[in-house]
């Protein structure tokens, strides 16, 4: 029976349109939890990043003593709008890749790759690893252009302090306490300031690692995610909980491709969080993070991903699985 309220969908109606889109909204509700629970530490991440701190714990202190609370959750709207956004499509274009590169191979070859990896009990073979790697490259390539605006917005967010007051460069920032209370540049102004002193162009600085980034992590994230989840459930045996066999495999796969996208990240990171302020402190931060190693923050980092995509891929499986149980 249809609902008196003509806005409100009937349960059928509901379940078909959750079904039709199953990955988008398993996605999408995944990635918001995800998201908003490792703020504090991409914030830590994007610091190390950009600043020659000596340790996690320097930097954990500086947020703390300069900037407050307000420090570890800065610029946390772009992520969780845009990543949303970001994800869905990558999610969505990596799901539909897949299965036309499996229909492309078993034309030519007479065998499915997502046949063969579906079966109970099977093992990863060259054919399901080239298939999931190939649509993960596609999957990454197509949302870089989306991605890389918001991203540069969060990144000047986070480092605005930093770099707008010369904290960066200065070697007693840590115990400056003077930060707390300077005024942080908002995303919207961030983005105005950027296209008024570069123009539109300035939006995709940095594009090209972005996109080599993106592109090359986004193919063995999902290859090695799909072969750990295949191998896990082989292990596991019938239990096809989303928290077992998906969650091992988001906190592997997670951490695998950063160690080769790391440094590109890193630069890419760092070319974005400069592009405002005075020219002069401009020029001090960029001398001063020039000297740091590229794979400064990369602690944070793999502790933040692989906290991140437990959540994230854990929540997925289970999302879709109790979407697959409605009726209709």
């Amino acid at each position: 029976m249809r609902a008196d309220n003509t806005w409100i969908m009937d349960d059928a109606t509901r379940n078909k349109f959750l079904k039709k889109y199953k990955t988008q909204v398993a996605s999408a509700t995944s990635t918001i939890c995800a998201t908003l629970s490792v703020t504090p530490l991409e914030n830590i991440k994007t610091r190390m990043q950009t600043h020659n701190f000596q340790n996690v714990f320097q930097c954990v202190r500086y947020l703390w003593r300069t900037e407050g609370p307000r420090g570890y959750v800065a610029g946390a709207l772009p992520p969780l709008a845009s990543v949303t956004a970001v994800r869905v499509v990558n999610f969505s274009t990596y799901n539909a890749a897949k299965h036309r590169i499996s229909e492309f191979v078993e034309r030519i070859t007479g065998e499915s790759p997502l046949a063969t990896y579906n079966a109970p009990g099977s093992s990863p073979t060259v054919s399901t690893l080239l298939t999931f790697t190939t649509a993960g490259f596609i999957a990454g390539l197509i949302t870089a252009p989306l991605a890389c605006p918001f991203e540069l917005a969060k990144n000047v967010v986070q480092t605005s302090v930093l770099v707008s007051h010369r904290a960066q460069a200065s070697p007693d920032a840590v115990r400056d306490p003077s930060l707390r209370n300077k005024p942080r540049l908002g995303t919207i102004e961030a983005i105005r300031q950027i296209v008024c002193r570069y123009g539109f162009r300035g939006l995709y600085t940095g594009f090209h690692l972005h996109a080599m980034r993106d592109t090359i992590g986004s193919g063995l994230y999902f290859s090695v995610y799909e072969t750990v989840k295949q191998v896990a459930a082989r292990e596991l045996g019938p239990d096809k909980s989303p928290f077992g066999g998906p969650m091992i495999a988001g906190a592997i796969c997670s951490t695998v491709p950063w160690f080769c996208t790391y440094p590109l990240d890193t630069r890419k990171t760092r070319a974005q969080s400069v592009l405002l302020g005075k020219a002069k402190e401009v020029g001090e931060a960029s001398a001063a993070v020039s000297r740091s190693s590229m794979y400064k923050g990369l602690s944070i980092i793999l502790i933040r991903t692989g906290v991140n995509n437990m959540i994230l891929l854990s929540m997925f499986e289970y999302i879709k699985m109790r979407i697959n149980q409605l009726e209709g």
